[in-house]
């Protein structure tokens, strides 16, 4: 049961550990602009303070427009998710494997093969966390953006 459950970890860290890198989990930004209007409400008697609240909202919405129009015209690529979808099935099964094996095993040679499950793992989580940022493809150049 071990096995599967290794196997289920692993892949399901390499489904969620690409989003979370690159902070779609969490609306960081949206957070601080809200943070920075609210402020600059209460800000009403520092004109050098309100120029410069205003300038570093005008900053963090272009960051935000920029990432929203992104997020609108993204374009999935398929052999990448494909590609992930077969590290991710690599990694598990490899997971699986060298923990079975561990259990038929037993002893001293068991505990290596459980070591080597581990970093087998880790390995193929990192690949996956770096592949996840070639699942949509970049948009061109001559698309339009209507």
């Amino acid at each position: 049961m071990i096995q599967l459950w290794s196997a289920i970890v692993v892949a399901l860290l390499t489904i969620v550990l690409g989003p979370l890198l690159r902070g779609e989990l969490s609306g960081k930004l949206i957070k601080r602009v809200a943070a920075h209007v609210e402020l600059r409400e209460k800000i009403t008697d520092v004109p050098d303070a309100l120029a410069d609240l205003d300038h570093l909202l005008s900053t963090e919405i272009a960051v935000l427009r920029e990432r929203e129009e992104y997020r609108l015209t993204r374009k999935v690529n398929g052999a990448n998710v494909a590609a992930l979808i077969f590290v991710a099935l690599l990694g598990g099964g490899g997971v699986y494997g060298l923990i079975t094996a561990g259990i038929a095993v037993g002893g001293g040679w068991g505990i290596t093969l459980y070591v080597l499950a581990v970093i087998y793992g880790l390995f193929f989580v990192a690949l996956a966390a770096v592949g996840t940022r070639t699942v949509f493809s970049p948009p061109k150049e001559n698309e339009s953006t209507s």
